[in-house]
């Protein structure tokens, strides 16, 4: 009987998480968005925004799990505090970007170009940064990643 309650409790709290990703897109922040380039703490789970010219955007504690900013340009962004958990930030360029406190777990940065990004305090669990640029950023522990920091940071 336990097994049995303990089963279906599982089934429940898994179909509200998914249902809960799945919510997280608002088709309305993603219009608002691409207009002015600010959307702080949107919804923006799995976005398509590849390609795109995103310089100085402000997506401040939004939520971008799971989005493709493949090959964009996101130079002098605000991402902090934001979730970018699986995201698909291969080759895109995050030249003086903010991500501090990002989620930045599980998430795709080869060939990215980090110079001079702030990543205090970012999750960099899992993230893939072979190719990635990290010259002159400010690391996790706050430290600057020195010349020659390619796909890790020499401190």
């Amino acid at each position: 009987m336990i097994s049995n309650q303990v089963y279906w409790i599982s089934i429940l709290v898994f179909a509200l998480l998914a249902t809960n990703e799945i919510l997280a897109f608002d088709k309305g922040h993603l219009e608002i968005f691409k207009k002015d380039k600010i959307c702080e703490e949107c919804g923006l789970t799995k976005a398509k925004l590849s390609k795109m010219e995103l310089q100085g955007a402000n997506l401040r504690g939004s939520n971008l799990f799971r989005a493709n900013f493949y090959k964009s340009d996101l130079t002098g962004a605000n991402l902090s505090e934001t979730n970018l958990g699986r995201s698909n930030m291969k080759r895109t360029n995050l030249q003086g970007a903010n991500l501090k406190g990002a989620d930045l777990t599980r998430a795709d940065l080869r060939e990215a170009v980090l110079f001079e990004a702030n990543l205090t305090g970012a999750l960099l669990e899992d993230t893939k940064l072979i190719g990635t640029v990290l010259k002159g950023a400010v690391w996790t522990n706050g430290q600057i990643c020195k010349d020659g920091s390619l796909g890790k940071c020499i401190q």
